[in-house]
């Protein structure tokens, strides 16, 4: 797990505010029929918007795919003067929660994968369930 790299669902909008915190923009999905009927009993707005913290918008703009969840934790530990394990009690928590919320995945690297299997880059995309 600590070698895994976040990274961002694409399909997934986001801003980042001026007062440091992310906006993620989430659209109704109108699939399923019982949505499309519920919908029309109720208000169920067509987006919705979750809001990050500042600890939670470092973390959502580090899941960039690139960055290790170790290197998180070391990034973390710094900056907040936490020691390494409690940075990665609360990280690796905050990673489940929006891996569980389809927000992020994770790319694992994958020693037996060959260059024409498929995988070409030799990593595969993971998620919580």
């Amino acid at each position: 797990m600590l070698t895994s790299r976040p990274t961002r669902n694409e399909s997934l909008e986001w801003e980042k505010t001026d007062d440091g915190e992310v906006q993620i923009k989430i659209q109704r999905q109108d699939k399923s029929w019982k949505i499309r009927f519920l919908s029309k009993l109720f208000y169920i707005p067509k987006n919705r918007k979750i809001t990050l913290d500042e600890v939670g918008a470092e973390v959502w703009q580090m899941c960039n795919g690139r960055n290790s969840v170790s290197d998180m934790i070391g990034n973390l530990s710094k900056k907040y003067q936490l020691n390494r394990k409690e940075a990665e009690i609360s990280l690796l928590q905050y990673l489940k929660t929006l891996g569980e919320k389809r927000f992020i995945g994770f790319v694992m690297p994958n020693e037996k994968s060959k260059p024409d299997s498929g995988t070409a880059s030799g990593k595969k995309w993971v998620t919580n369930k």
